[in-house]
């Protein structure tokens, strides 16, 4: 249980703190990721149908997406904003990674973080109650998946970081089990789940061909671009007519 409590600690904000951790016991954690989405999915279903007690259909959503900013500390969103000033400032790959690198923040990546937020509530306040609360429970779960496509697939475009020990360290046996509980998961959304899970593998699979060929792999701020992007994707499936 020790892997679950590292990806716990690592995905969220959940206020504990795992003593100890060593690099090695990091790419063990892997396999609970799709399992820490669905805790967060379930926080956040839940959030919805307590604030619906007090608040209009349009308020809840609202304040459904600040409870996951919250439970995930913006871990993601900061990962997204920082590869966004890369892409923009950076023409070559050393530039692009050390832009990523800065902690300052451009305009660029601010209209970008913006606007993905934005579509995620817009996306969340339009959707009808029957698939609103799919929608909460699942695209946690597929965010969090893309990540581990990228880490058994991709290479690490740095040559130190946190997300070295990560990039093809993951077990033939870890992305089975994580394969198969995302797999059995997805099943209880019949049509629409399946549909975004399989969107959610081809953007992932454009996104890692598309670091590979920028920077040679991808980094923790991808792992952060990845999430936010794959989730948004995951919620416009959720709207289709």
């Amino acid at each position: 249980m020790r892997s679950f409590f590292i990806a716990l600690q690592f995905l969220t904000s959940i206020p504990f703190k795992m003593k100890n951790i060593k690099a090695a016991e990091l790419p063990g954690s892997v396999t609970y990721y799709p399992a820490v989405g669905a805790i967060v999915g379930a926080v956040l279903a839940s959030s919805c149908l307590f604030f619906n007690v007090f608040f209009s259909q349009f308020i809840s959503p609202l304040l459904t997406l600040g409870v996951y900013i919250l439970i995930t500390g913006a871990l993601h969103i900061d990962g997204f904003a920082d590869t966004v000033d890369g892409l923009y400032g950076g023409r070559t790959k050393k530039d692009i990674l050390r832009i990523m690198a800065d902690s300052a923040t451009g305009a660029k990546s601010v209209v970008w973080v913006v606007f993905i937020i934005a579509l995620k509530a817009i996306i969340l306040i339009t959707l009808p109650s029957n698939r609103l609360y799919p929608a909460l429970l699942l695209f946690p779960v597929l965010g969090r998946y893309s990540i581990t496509l990228l880490m058994k697939y991709s290479s690490y475009a740095k040559e130190q970081g946190l997300g070295k020990v990560y990039c093809k360290n993951v077990t033939g046996v870890q992305f089975l089990i994580l394969n198969v509980f995302t797999v059995l998961f997805l099943m209880l959304f019949g049509p629409l789940g399946l549909v975004a899970f399989i969107a959610v593998v081809f953007v992932a699979f454009i996104i890692k061909t598309y670091f590979e060929n920028k920077l040679g792999g991808v980094t923790g701020d991808v792992f952060g671009f990845s999430v936010e992007v794959t989730e948004a994707v995951a919620l416009l499936i959720f709207t289709i007519k």
